[in-house]
């Protein structure tokens, strides 16, 4: 039978040789409490909502359904990593998966329309959302919380911020007659 080393989400490693008491050896495949499950899967759901919440606020292509379904998939492919898929069940190749998996949807939502390049920060979010359901997933609720703060944080205060800098780098751009030059000139 082969065994597999659980360390709890919040564990420090542990001194060579030493076991933690937050360790704890499954064999391979073993399932998940079905309340642990519907615990990660419902923090997945939360999150990816309420960031989703946003870009659907702001009238963006990947909205409130995209971003919960990204996190719901990526909680979803975490949680049967630990069910052992054989010897490529490592949590590293299924996180890295979902990362690939990501990169191709977000690229999807990119649009370059002459010097214009739209669809960066849903990307981006969409991204953060990934690694939102990946931390919920895999039972790392500490994680999921915070990073979902930060998602927040920059989506919402840093986004007046951002408008502000625009704003004034506009006020400059025309008092100076260099840099308000056309390309080229």
């Amino acid at each position: 039978m082969q065994l597999l080393l659980v360390r709890g989400p919040e564990a420090e490693p542990p001194a060579t040789g030493e076991r933690m008491d937050m360790d704890v050896v499954l064999p391979v495949g073993a399932a998940l409490a079905p309340t642990a499950v519907a615990i990660r899967l419902a923090l997945a759901f939360v999150v990816g909502a309420c960031v989703g919440v946003e870009r659907q606020w702001h009238h963006k292509n990947a909205g409130l359904r995209t971003h919960t379904l990204v996190a719901i998939g990526a909680a979803a492919f975490t949680i049967v990593s630990g069910l052992g898929l054989g010897p490529t069940s490592s949590p590293m190749l299924i996180a890295a998966g979902v990362v690939t998996g990501i990169g191709f949807i977000a690229g999807g939502v990119i649009m370059h329309d002459g010097h214009a390049v739209q669809g960066l920060n849903t990307a981006a979010t969409l991204w953060a959302t990934a690694s939102l359901g990946l931390a919920a997933g895999g039972g790392y609720y500490t994680v999921t919380v915070m990073v979902f703060v930060m998602v927040l944080l920059v989506q919402f205060p840093l986004q007046l911020v951002e408008r502000w800098i625009d704003r004034a780098s506009r006020r400059t751009n025309r008092a100076d007659p260099v840099t308000s030059l056309p390309p080229g000139s």
